[in-house]
């Protein structure tokens, strides 16, 4: 780790016997975070509402639901493992576009990004997991960005 790289490389300053050093910390496996996390958020109409609450933070004038019942061919995905994923889908659509700190926040699960932001609806940087009530995969497109997130490492390459 770049941690134990710095303690090494000075090491010879501070004598901490660090030469068989290894890794010690608390930590929390992402589906296990993202399972208690759905904990929070009942199923149901709620994620709606969340997906709406962080359009309207972001400050969209446009918001559209789109539940697409069709299903599409397999010969152009990214990896084989995402055939299961083609269809029905729920889109979720508004007309702002992520800035790069909101891409940042959005990987930051429950970090809070909007506490020190009076007018922002969100706080607890929780309500777009909600939508792993709905897909194991969610994507989204912003600006020229196409992202998936994959916490199950199985279905993207």
């Amino acid at each position: 780790s770049l941690r134990q790289q710095l303690l090494l490389r000075t090491s010879d300053v501070i004598d901490l016997g660090l030469q068989d050093a290894e890794a010690f910390g608390q930590s929390e496996s992402l589906t296990g975070r993202l399972k208690h996390i759905l904990e929070l958020y009942p199923d149901g109409p709620g994620i709606i509402n969340e997906l709406i609450q962080n359009a309207d933070d972001a400050r969209a004038s446009e918001v559209s639901i789109v539940i697409n019942r069709s299903s599409y061919g397999t010969s152009s995905l990214l990896s084989p493992q995402m055939e299961s994923w083609q269809g029905p889908a729920i889109y979720f659509h508004n007309n702002a576009v992520f800035s790069p700190q909101d891409f940042q926040n959005l990987c930051k699960i429950g970090q809070g990004s909007k506490l020190d932001h009076l007018g922002k609806t969100g706080k607890f940087g929780l309500g777009f997991n909600a939508v792993y009530h709905f897909t194991d995969l969610p994507s989204f497109v912003s600006g020229e960005y196409l992202v998936y997130f994959d916490p199950h490492t199985t279905f993207l390459p």
